[in-house]
């Protein structure tokens, strides 16, 4: 794992634990993961760290109330998700 994407994943899990004990709402959490630099370059990142930090965020993003019910990602979805990032082996 690159130093960037040990960054990336511990500042996204992160600001979904702030979000899961109420510091920030969803709104703000999907504004934050829709301007993430990880759409603009992810050039220092391998193909490991890009699939996992794209379903962090798309796990963020599927939170909001124009997601359908049935696909969208809840608290429990997004727990889930931090202690994966969190607790990712480094290669």
């Amino acid at each position: 794992m690159s130093r960037t994407g040990q960054l990336w994943r511990g500042d996204l899990a992160q600001h979904i634990e702030e979000y899961l004990v109420g510091a920030v709402s969803s709104e703000a959490l999907m504004d934050w993961a829709m301007d993430h630099p990880f759409f603009e370059d992810r050039s220092l990142l391998d193909q490991q760290e890009q699939a996992v930090i794209a379903q962090a965020l798309g796990r963020i993003l599927q939170m909001g109330d124009l997601e359908p019910q049935p696909t969208r990602t809840t608290d429990a979805q997004l727990a889930e998700t931090a202690k994966m990032l969190w607790h990712l082996p480094l290669q």
